[in-house]
């Protein structure tokens, strides 16, 4: 029996995608209630250290690490495209103040924000990076896990977490605690991907639903949770903040990261420029969400 992580509903069905790690099998599983999507078993703390080790931040290839054909780095510096987006809507709603960041990799964000004017500090779960975060830019972080990290009450105006949530075992437990650590009028500012939400995403699930067959993932159990912007919005506003804001957002074309046999590269190809249109246009069919939490 598997518990939801959202609901906590014990009621779900298999959703047609599973992962293989440490001689085990994660079998994706959709609440009956909610419809999140997150994966059974949960990985163990051993099994996370085994996942996050310094290879996930070396490695060259979109098999393992860090879900790119580059390393880690290189990703990041490519994905700086994206920071005046995402920084522009947290200061909509708080243009100032201490800024913290949950899982801040090797800091390339977190030196951005501070050059925007906030107080920054933040945490990063493997020792690379946090390494990586004080050498190259003198940035105040501390090699931790959320979980572990002590609450510090009404302490941030800004609290982000940037392709974090899908990798936390309980991440409403961390939504609710960065509540608590948020000041009166703060926000917490989430980017996850949402794999099915986009056009092929949904177009994938439905048509391996269709055919009673699952998909083995090609990588790691990385994401032990997969969000939508209607899972999402519910995560925040059940973690306590009075409002929540979903931005849907996408990947262009010429940037997404292909996975699979040839026709599943040149269908994923093919519909990410409608989809492109599309979420620009309309808001619809992200496959990324950035949600806005205010307290």
């Amino acid at each position: 029996m598997s518990t939801c992580p959202l609901c906590k509903n014990e009621r779900s069905v298999d959703f047609p995608i599973y992962y293989t790690f440490n001689q085990k099998e994660f079998q994706a599983k959709r609440c009956a209630a909610c419809r999140f999507i997150f994966l059974s078993p949960r990985p163990t703390p051993d099994e996370l250290t085994l996942l996050y080790s310094n290879e996930y931040f070396l490695h060259d290839g979109a098999d393992f690490g860090a879900h790119s054909p580059t390393n880690y780095e290189t990703a990041a510096i490519k994905g700086s495209i994206k920071f005046p987006e995402i920084l522009g809507w947290i200061k909509k709603f708080k243009p100032s103040g201490d800024f913290f960041e949950v899982g801040c990799g090797m800091g390339y964000f977190l030196q951005y924000a501070r050059k925007a004017g906030y107080n920054v500090s933040g945490i990063e779960y493997a020792e690379l990076g946090a390494r990586a975060c004080k050498e190259k830019f003198g940035l105040s972080v501390q090699q931790s896990s959320f979980e572990d990290y002590p609450l510090q009450q009404d302490r941030y105006d800004v609290m982000f977490m940037g392709d974090v949530l899908e990798h936390l075992i309980d991440p409403l437990a961390m939504l609710e605690k960065a509540h608590a650590m948020i000041r009166e009028t703060g926000v917490v500012a989430v980017e996850v991907p949402s794999m099915f939400n986009s056009i092929i995403g949904r177009a994938a699930g439905f048509g391996l639903r269709l055919i009673g067959k699952k998909k083995k993932m090609p990588m790691p159990p990385y994401h032990v949770n997969e969000f939508t912007p209607a899972t999402l919005k519910v995560m925040i506003k059940k973690a306590g903040f009075r409002d929540a804001i979903i931005i849907q957002r996408i990947k262009a074309p010429s940037s997404i990261t292909l996975r699979g046999n040839f026709w599943e590269k040149a269908a994923k190809k093919s519909l990410q420029y409608p989809n492109y249109v599309m979420t620009k246009s309309f808001g619809i069919f992200g496959d990324r969400l950035l949600g806005i939490g205010i307290k």
